[in-house]
């Protein structure tokens, strides 16, 4: 039915209990792609003339040179000394981001950027209550799927990055709650 009570996120704002955010948006040049027989495939089979869209992206198809190119692109827009989270397609591309992150960082420290998925089990929740720890630096960037979505806070972070689409308005404003608490 309807609700008791609703207190939006501009009220949160506005009184105080929610830090303001920007949204800032990355454009990358390749947003679709259409497979042609001239394309190198590494791996698995493709009809020609096959459109993929955004969506399809790090789920159905993988182009590394275009991850890599995200990821240079808000490694440079960060303070990359400030706690960040950043949400992937899937438990995979997880994986691949927080590697290109590990290879592109300035920090010399190994576990600079850490993988927090339902796959990662007591090392991944480790990583977790280090990133939440206020007192520890290390790991300074997260990478995720749906994990971290909606049920955990670390009051230090500075940065929220979204590499995967989000269709739903709801979604994004528990992403961005994240960052504003």
């Amino acid at each position: 039915g309807e609700p008791v009570y609703t207190y939006s996120l501009k009220e949160g704002i506005n009184d105080g209990f929610l830090t303001p955010f920007k949204v800032k948006q990355i454009s990358t040049t390749l947003d679709e792609y259409v497979f042609t027989p001239d394309d190198t495939l590494v791996e698995g089979e493709i009809e020609a003339g096959k459109r993929f869209v955004e969506a399809d992206f790090n789920k159905i198809i993988e182009i590394k040179e275009r991850e890599a190119h995200r990821v240079k692109l808000f490694m440079d827009m960060i303070d990359q000394r400030e706690k960040t989270l950043v949400f992937c397609a899937t438990q995979a591309h997880a994986l691949a981001v927080r590697d290109l992150i590990n290879q592109m960082k300035t920090s010399k420290d190994p576990n600079y950027c850490q993988r927090v998925t339902a796959n990662d089990g007591a090392l991944g929740e480790q990583a977790l209550r280090d990133f939440q720890d206020n007192e520890k630096t290390i790991p300074t960037i997260l990478t995720t799927s749906q994990k971290l979505s909606t049920g955990v806070d670390a009051r230090n972070i500075r940065n929220i990055v979204l590499l995967r689409p989000i269709n739903s308005m709801i979604e994004f404003k528990q992403i961005v709650g994240r960052g504003t608490r």
